[in-house]
């Protein structure tokens, strides 16, 4: 498989992260998405700050009704840490239940954020999620709320070869997201498309 996650130089079991049936409840959203966050430089292991505070976000939501599960996305990018297993371990340690928790752990920057948890979306037969990301002025919720200013659409266009879907701003850190089917294509102009 092209793009085998691993966690610390050790292969993430995917398949057995994500084998229980994520909850199914009458909530506005199915699924909220978590995009990882790891800078290029200055970084060297661990959870990112900005990583937790989009967490502690999707902890209030989850707890508030919002979405009965979550999907963590990131990969290994910049260190040999799994983003969205760091991500996975401090909801684990908040409360929140396995079977609440799915992993995304082969997306390397936000574009494969989205396309990756957009597979997953679609394959479990859900037609859109809320993403939880950050604010502010260069934060990730303008990248994706304003995706033809910011040029988040163009990036997919040149990256992927396809938009990953329809975004819309709903708040400073919530973006509700419907994948488009485009994104269950393989990636010729992603090499590493998993």
């Amino acid at each position: 498989m092209r793009g085998a996650p691993t966690h610390r130089g050790r292969p993430v079991d995917v398949a057995r992260l994500n084998a229980v049936e994520p909850p199914r409840a009458a909530a506005p959203f199915p699924f909220l998405v978590v995009p990882g966050y790891t800078p290029r430089f200055g970084w060297r292991a661990g959870l990112h700050p900005r990583a937790a505070l989009r967490l502690e976000t999707a902890l209030g939501d989850l707890r508030g009704g919002l979405a009965p599960a979550v999907i963590v996305s990131g990969g290994a990018v910049h260190s040999d840490d799994n983003e969205a297993i760091l991500m996975r371990e401090w909801l684990l340690a908040r409360g929140v239940e396995p079977a609440r928790i799915l992993v995304e752990p082969c997306a390397r920057h936000s574009t494969t954020n989205l396309r990756n948890a957009g597979r997953m979306l679609l394959e479990l037969g859900a037609r859109e999620a809320l993403i939880v990301t950050s604010a502010g002025l260069a934060g990730q919720g303008r990248y994706f709320g304003h995706p033809w200013i910011s040029t988040f659409h163009l990036r997919c266009v040149v990256e992927l070869g396809y938009r990953v879907g329809e975004l819309e701003r709903l708040s400073a850190v919530h973006v509700r997201f419907r994948p488009s089917p485009d994104v269950l294509r393989p990636g010729p102009r992603d090499p590493k498309d998993p």
